[in-house]
């Protein structure tokens, strides 16, 4: 019979021979292959020749191609190793359905002859995803145009643009199977370059614009029948002499982020948004210190009003404040849909607030951010607000609609404690019919303090007999929350 020691080492030579055996070697080459396509670049999978004599060329099979040149901004003989390791791999790759090709170029040396060579051969070896990011941080009015084979690609199904990179599109685009667009600072021939390039997407589903600058489009069309995400962002560095136009036709569209500035001549026309069900607006209606002109913030007005059919609605501090300095006010228009509604605002803001909780009479969810308004022509109306006890909140003249028959919960995140706030509080508290919870959160104060505030709250009638007060706060040894439920209609 075996004794311990020797079953003890028997055990141990056993685990001695497996830890010498390669076991990734043993695996098949189109496993090999899948596990090289996660390494972060190209340069690392060609790294891995160094290894064996089978590794030698394993990384021509993986469908992968990702380069970056981040790192050879100055010198111009890496620059040329770059580029030749680029064509290196190309030539040896055997590889003719490419998953993903990713080019990031950030020299202005490299030769925009070869970056589109790159491109064209990633099309004709069938590429699915296509990201070509081309930044000359000292050179940003040079640009590279594209080949005009990338518009006629018919494997494409994921297209990133970046940067110094110029879109001028043939009079034939054609992206059958293309369901993702990222347009980032890049240039366009013309307005109808952006037109052509969106029509010729035919199951288009997810858009992102940033823009810069002036890009040479004055009237910006987004029309597409099938698009249903759309990311939108403007800059404020347009050209003042000029007027500008956004116009938007997305009968399909689900979920809309928005961000752009109507300081200048810039119109937004939002058109055919029936199946908007989510939207998020951040505006800014002015550059610096000086009040908007109520022109520009009533057409962030028209622009919101668009939406009325949306369900989910988020607006920015920016945009509140905007929407404040309007002359037209909202509640001309009815958000029938709309069950959820964040914001974040000031105290100057709380009509805006009031109009907006009056024209969504179906509301049921209210997340609201206190926000501190900073701006030189809001100083004087928070240090009022500061050096006095009067309240800048103002009871509405008729209770909303969805206060009685909706609204079924509300959240207060930093709030400090003010009148304005604790008379809305109570105002929503004594008029809210069916509300369940009201969450208030606070980041100002001590223990005490938090403790005052909520006693104060606990204090206001509620009109509703299930409606359950949390309070949250953070202090600076530990958190501070408390909750209460009532035994029954106060």
């Amino acid at each position: 019979m075996e004794n311990p020691s020797q079953k003890r080492l028997t055990l141990s030579s056993e685990m001695d021979a497996g830890a010498s055996v390669d076991r990734i070697s043993s695996l098949p080459d189109s496993v090999l292959c899948y596990i090289l396509s996660f390494l972060p670049t190209t340069k690392y999978a060609v790294g891995t020749s160094i290894l064996s004599k089978r590794w030698k060329f394993l990384w021509t099979g993986v469908p992968y191609l990702l380069f970056d040149d981040d790192r050879v901004r100055k010198s111009p003989e890496r620059v040329r190793k770059f580029e030749q390791f680029v064509n290196k791999v190309l030539l040896l790759s055997t590889v003719q359905n490419i998953l993903k090709f990713r080019l990031c170029c950030g020299n202005e040396l490299i030769e925009p002859f070869y970056v589109n060579a790159w491109i064209s051969t990633a099309i004709i070896r069938n590429v699915r995803v296509l990201k070509v990011v081309v930044f000359y941080y000292r050179r940003a009015d040079v640009v590279i145009e594209l080949p005009s084979c990338l518009f006629t690609c018919r494997t494409l199904e994921d297209l990133e643009l970046w940067d110094n990179l110029d879109i001028n599109t043939p009079n034939l685009v054609c992206l059958p199977r293309l369901k993702r667009l990222t347009l980032s600072y890049v240039q366009y021939r013309n307005d109808e370059s952006v037109g052509k390039l969106i029509s010729g997407c035919p199951i288009l589903e997810f858009l992102d614009i940033s823009r810069y600058g002036f890009d040479n489009v004055t009237v910006f069309v987004i029309s597409s029948p099938s698009l249903k995400q759309l990311r939108f962002r403007g800059n404020d560095d347009f050209p003042e002499n000029l007027h500008y136009k956004v116009a938007i036709n997305t009968p399909a569209l689900e979920s809309l982020d928005y961000s752009n500035h109507i300081w200048q001549h810039i119109d937004v026309n939002f058109q055919n948004i029936t199946s908007l069900v989510r939207a998020k607006i951040d505006v800014e209606a002015f550059p610096g210190d000086d009040p908007p002109q109520s022109g520009f913030c009533n057409s962030l007005v028209e622009l919101v009003q668009a939406l009325h059919g949306v369900k989910i609605l988020t607006l920015s501090q920016e945009t509140m404040k905007a929407l404040s300095y309007a002359t037209t006010r909202l509640s001309t228009r009815r958000f029938e849909g709309l069950t959820k509604l964040v914001v974040r605002a000031g105290c100057c803001e709380w009509t805006c607030l009031q109009d907006l909780v009056e024209v969504a009479v179906n509301l049921e969810v209210l997340d609201f951010t206190k926000a501190i308004n900073l701006d030189a022509f809001d100083m004087h109306k928070n240090w009022h607000r500061e050096h006095t006890t009067e309240s800048c909140w103002r009871d509405p003249i008729e209770v909303p609609r969805c206060l009685i028959t909706s609204l079924k919960q509300i959240s207060f995140e930093e709030l400090e404690g003010f009148e304005d706030e604790l008379a809305m509080i109570g105002y929503i508290l004594k008029h809210g019919s069916v509300l369940n919870r009201m969450h208030l959160s606070s980041k100002v104060g001590g223990l005490s303090t938090k403790f005052q505030l909520t006693q104060k709250v606990l204090l206001f009638p509620r009109r509703s007999p299930t409606c359950q007060i949390a309070f949250c706060g953070k202090l600076d040894h530990g958190p501070f929350s408390a909750s209460h439920s009532p035994m029954g209609e106060t």
